[in-house]
């Protein structure tokens, strides 16, 4: 290996190992969180992108999660299949039929 190749080998490195450093240094004192609200807010999951995809939205403040199947097929609005009301950890889970018309916009 030649010296000038050696150097510039040298020289990257040492670039890469300041600008980690510079990144590490401005980040240290940010703390990330994923959520810190006050859990209100409505959560989702798509299960699949087929015509058995199923679409799942979970309502804290209700303690439920509905039930969309065949979210990605079909027409554009989605008509609520059910939804599970959730109690206590361990008690039964109760399914409802959602109303008919109720849907996700």
């Amino acid at each position: 290996m030649s010296t000038t190749r050696i150097v510039g080998w040298l020289r990257n490195a040492l670039a890469v190992v300041g600008l980690m450093a510079i990144g590490y240094w401005f980040g240290a004192s940010r703390v990330v969180r994923a959520d810190s609200s006050s859990g209100n807010g409505v959560e989702f999951q798509l299960t699949g992108v087929s015509d058995m995809s199923t679409l799942l939205v979970y309502q804290p403040s209700e303690k439920s999660v509905y039930v969309y199947r065949g979210a990605t097929a079909g027409n554009a609005t989605v008509q609520c299949s059910f939804k599970f009301v959730l109690g206590a950890p361990g008690a039964a889970v109760q399914r409802v039929n959602c109303p008919v018309g109720s849907a996700f916009h």
